[in-house]
């Protein structure tokens, strides 16, 4: 009797197992679905971008922008939904830029997270969304200046392989909070961190959210602008 009684909690406990296993792949592809649907690509399609915060903005590298600040830049979602915005910000130092959409974006936009991440910490990354490709678990293998970002003292050296046109793609913690942006894809896996340019992006959302008060963000582009 003690046997079968122990034998019924070894099955249950097993069955708790499989299933708090299996919440935890949904989990998992849930977030995963979320950070493609929420990467973009610009267009013409040669980087990526993510829409984030009011989900009228978009990050990308600043190197992947080709027009000037105020000029029109559309970018297309994962479902092939274009959407056209204007270029606000480009700062060629951190590598970053803003988009800002003519309407909200039809997808859950990500967070950016406000603390830098630390080095081992997990982050996951996608790469673009119009190619197919396996999500990355990633490392964050130290902090350091990328000779091709040399005004950034703490950019993102990552274990992730990116593929030529993944620069602006997102790199995000365990939260789903945006860390980087791929700045160095396949040359040396280097992200630009997000961290220090989230004053910026709530200025920016301010300034939409409020389009006639006065924010102190401009149109003209450069960092501080």
């Amino acid at each position: 009797m003690r046997l079968s009684k122990l034998a019924g909690i070894l099955a249950l406990t097993a069955l708790a197992a499989c299933g708090s296993s299996k919440k935890q792949e949904d989990t998992t592809a849930s977030e995963v679905r979320a950070l493609q649907e929420a990467t973009v690509t610009l267009f013409p399609g040669h980087c990526a971008g993510v829409v984030v915060a009011d989900g009228l903005h978009a990050l990308t590298a600043a190197h992947c922008i080709d027009v000037s600040p105020g000029e029109r830049q559309p970018v297309v979602l994962r479902d092939g939904h274009m959407l056209s915005g204007v270029v606000k910000i480009v700062d060629p130092i951190r590598d970053l830029a803003v988009i800002r959409f003519d309407e909200r974006a039809p997808v859950h936009p990500l967070t950016v997270a406000t603390a830098m991440p630390v080095p081992g910490e997990e982050l996951l990354f996608a790469g673009r969304n119009d190619r197919p490709g396996e999500p990355q678990q990633v490392e964050l293998r130290k902090l350091g200046r990328c000779p091709s970002l040399p005004g950034v003292p703490q950019a993102l050296f990552t274990s992730l392989h990116g593929e030529k046109g993944d620069s602006g793609a997102p790199v995000v913690d365990r939260h789903l909070q945006v860390v980087g942006l791929v700045h160095g894809g396949a040359a040396c896996s280097i992200a630009a961190p997000t961290a220090g340019f989230v004053p910026m992006l709530d200025m920016l959302v301010a300034e939409a959210a409020h389009p006639n008060a006065e924010q102190g963000v401009g149109g003209s582009g450069g960092a501080g602008q």
